[in-house]
């Protein structure tokens, strides 16, 4: 078994990391129907490099702000893969690599313990070439990661649905606490199945309860140091980042953007969309587990049906739907379909045959949404922001309604701003200790800065911070028309704008010149700004 699930994770790994570093930092789709690419992969890189080269381990910043907005797990690991191998698309990807390689195995353990090496093969063949599955494990993002230490902990209760080992609970703990770790939580799922599939078990059956409640504990003492650390140091970052605005805002709150406005049956409709065969597999499995006298003789089964029920309750209640978070369900339905699909499909040549028809298939289908590489094209701005990188010069840049996905944020710049559009006000609302504490500004209040920054300054200091670098990160603009003004009051700054800006070239050429970038984008450079006097820093070829 242990030789079977070595090959399990290395043929894994090596599908999921071929060609990794084909699309850069953020470029890579989110969600290919909606075009949506990998935005917050920037954030998470942009925090590990921080923490990699300048320390501060316990609490992650972002363009000099804090950032706990989730636990760090997932930046720790990247910016000890950046310690060990260099700055790299593959180093800053291999903790969502190996995550995803590990779920993969843990589904594969999980089936074959309970059923045989066949129904674990199927199971860990369709979870390894789901496109969800493969997207987002060659991405620095927290889902792969939550959703494979999630499995993992269930896992190990498949392989001891009695707790009959010590070891059982220390596993399940240790896993289940890096789940939360990863991603707030979301990570928490396994412990909701775990205390359903103990309810549904019949009363014989189930494992001894300090056991269990030895398991929560572990969890709980690998948790807590965390959670308490930032809540005591840093006792209003915490409350607003964490809990106001991930837990209430995001989670339980409600609004108009496009994350909160789509039904529960957003996943079920991408699911049929991307990747229908997986859908027909998990649909018989979950029509068999259906019959509660057929679960309760399967432990391992009841354990998958319950990880379903959990995930798919909390999908319905959180409110923002969000295409990643499919992968939470996923282990789980593949199980099922293994466990309780049709006797067809636990022969050993069926097996073998389907999953090599679905690999060629997927394969050969290279670019569409459901293959095994969902088509990305090409991000032009971020190799914009590269050669105007290799120019050198020493002056901040002002990104105005960016088409970079923050990529410029991963690259050793002197400063960069960002300027968006928001005419209703909404990041303010969304974020509101942002504004408070002038890290998202209006452009009144940018221009006045100077004036502004004393206050700012101040309010940083009451939270801890004692830098105003994150001052002016965003600024918010109420109209398009607001960007000229910006322009002429920083006459040594840079800007990347839109072509179609407003205000009359003639009033920026006595102090910028005008390069054009793209056919939609322009730089204006700063005619007083100087070039750095030091070597810059390298960055990849790829990146």
């Amino acid at each position: 078994m242990v030789l079977c699930a070595l090959a399990v994770f290395l043929i894994a790994f090596s599908v999921l990391a071929w060609n990794i570093d084909r699309d850069g930092i953020a470029a890579p789709y989110l969600d290919p129907s909606a075009h949506m690419r990998t935005q917050d992969e920037a954030l998470h890189v942009n925090s590990a490099i921080h923490m990699a080269q300048r320390g501060g381990w316990l609490t992650p910043e972002f363009m000099g702000r804090l950032f706990l907005f989730k636990p760090p797990l997932l930046i720790w690991l990247t910016a000890l893969s950046i310690r060990l191998f260099g700055l790299s698309l593959f180093a800053v990807r291999l903790p969502a690599l190996l995550s995803g390689a590990a779920g993969v195995t843990a589904v594969f353990l999980w089936c074959a313990r309970a059923r045989s090496v066949a129904a674990g093969v199927l199971a860990s063949g369709f979870l390894l070439l789901t496109p969800f599955w493969e997207m987002y494990s060659r991405v620095c993002l927290t889902d792969i990661p939550v959703a494979a230490f999630a499995t993992l902990a269930l896992a190990a209760v498949a392989f001891d649905p009695r707790f009959q080992s010590t070891l059982t609970p220390a596993a399940f703990g240790a896993f289940g606490a890096a789940s939360i770790l990863s991603k707030s939580v979301a990570g928490a799922l396994p412990f909701a199945a775990l205390a359903m599939y103990y309810l549904l078990l019949p009363r014989e059956s189930r494992p001894p309860l300090m056991r269990v409640a030895a398991a929560f504990g572990i969890a709980a003492a690998l948790v807590l140091p965390w959670h308490i650390y930032q809540a005591s140091v840093h006792p209003r970052w915490f409350w607003a980042d964490y809990v106001q605005v991930q837990l209430l805002g995001v989670g339980l709150g409600s609004g108009t953007n496009a994350l909160f406005a789509k039904s529960p049956l957003f996943y079920l409709r991408r699911l049929a969309l991307m990747d229908p065969v997986l859908c027909l597999f998990a649909s018989a499995g979950v029509g068999g587990a259906m019959r509660i006298s057929t679960l309760r003789g399967q432990p391992a089964a009841l354990l998958a049906f319950c990880s379903s029920v959990a995930t798919i309750g909390v999908l319905c209640i959180f409110q923002a739907k969000h295409l990643p978070y499919l992968v939470f369900l996923l282990p789980a339905l593949c199980v099922l379909g293994a466990l309780c699909g049709p006797a067809l499909l636990r022969r050993p040549v069926v097996v073998a045959s389907l999953v090599i028809v679905l690999f060629c298939a997927k394969a050969i289908g290279n670019g569409s949404w459901w293959s095994l590489r969902p088509s990305t094209p090409p991000m032009e701005s971020a190799n914009v922001m590269r050669q105007y990188y290799l120019l050198g010069r020493d002056a901040e840049l002002i990104s105005v309604e960016g088409d970079d996905e923050f990529c410029s944020a991963v690259l050793p710049l002197p400063r960069v701003r960002y300027c968006l559009l928001d005419p209703a006000g909404h990041a303010a609302h969304a974020i509101p200790h942002y504004a408070q504490l002038g890290i998202v500004l209006t452009a009144a209040q940018f221009i006045d800065l100077p004036a502004l920054l004393p206050q700012f300054a101040h309010s940083l200091r009451q939270w801890g911070l004692d830098s105003t670098e994150p001052v002016g990160s965003m600024i918010m603009l109420r109209s398009s028309r607001e960007v000229g003004a910006i322009v002429r009051s920083k006459p040594g700054s840079d800007f990347y704008l839109p072509s179609g800006w407003e205000g009359p070239d003639s009033d920026v050429t006595q102090t910028h010149e005008i390069v054009r970038s793209s056919a939609n984008r322009i730089f204006l450079l700063s005619r007083t700004a100087q070039f750095r006097n030091r070597p810059l820093p390298a960055i990849p070829a790829r990146w």
